[in-house]
């Protein structure tokens, strides 16, 4: 696994996302309660980013046309099936965080 450093924890707001380049990719940064996801940050609708809409637990809802998201498994919060967006692994290490691109998670 090849984790880049992408951010400070304290840089991520609460109840948005935070954009993040890596790998050549633009990523979307969730804080939810103690947790950090990191997620493709296109809706797929319609490539609006999507760290510029409103979280709510674990969902972001696409600013563009409302588009819900778990940055959990990356699958709309009530899909059955389907491809989930991209999500990478995680791990936050004395406040920053960093993210592994190179080893999406299934």
């Amino acid at each position: 696994m090849a984790y880049e450093r992408v951010a400070r924890l304290t840089e991520l707001p609460a109840g948005r996302g935070l954009c993040v380049r890596a790998g050549g990719l633009e990523i979307g940064l969730y804080r939810v309660g103690e947790r950090v996801y990191a997620m493709a940050n296109a809706c797929p609708h319609a490539g609006y980013p999507l760290h510029e809409g409103e979280l709510e637990d674990r969902v972001i809802y696409c600013a563009g046309h409302g588009w819900p998201y778990d940055v959990e498994t990356g699958h709309p919060p009530d899909a059955v099936g389907g491809e989930p967006l991209p999500r990478y692994p995680v791990d936050v290490r004395d406040g920053d965080v960093w993210i592994d691109v190179a080893s999406p998670l299934d």
